[in-house]
């Protein structure tokens, strides 16, 4: 019997098909009103903000069969909580925050478990990338002169 290689990277596609019963249950027993939205975060390496897919399932009649699509948004996370692969329940802002930000976080549902959980965000760890590469140039043009 062969194993699949194992996965080093995180993707929404494998959290997708995991959760499907789950979320399809929970969208259907908890009533959102109409313009709330539940999906997981896929991106957190911009601050304040996350990127959402959000899954709709529509029956198509000619084949019986039920059919999921995918959204994927942006969204307002004001005080950066959420983590790539939590599951989250968003509402539209209303109006827009720059070109693409047109939703903000409500609540989150579930946290994904995760090995370390003081491990910085994706737009930390770039923000300490970029301030070690400063420190490292100003250190650099200390020793020229």
């Amino acid at each position: 019997m062969l194993l699949s290689p194992p996965r080093f990277a995180w993707h929404y596609k494998y959290w997708q098909r995991q959760t499907a019963g789950y979320l399809r249950t929970y969208e259907k027993n908890n009533k959102l009103p109409n313009n709330e939205m539940v999906g997981y975060v896929i991106n957190d390496k911009h601050p304040k903000s996350i990127r959402v897919a959000c899954d709709r399932y529509m029956w198509v009649m000619r084949y019986k069969k039920a059919f999921r699509f995918t959204k994927k948004i942006w969204a307002h996370d004001e005080h950066s909580e959420c983590r790539i692969g939590d599951v989250v329940r968003v509402q539209p802002l209303g109006y827009r925050m720059g070109p693409w930000k047109t939703y903000v976080l409500v609540r989150v549902l579930h946290r994904e478990p995760r090995d370390d959980e003081l491990a910085p965000r994706g737009s930390e760890k770039r923000n300490l990338l970029l301030s070690d590469a400063t420190a490292a140039g100003s250190m650099a043009s200390d020793r020229v002169e």
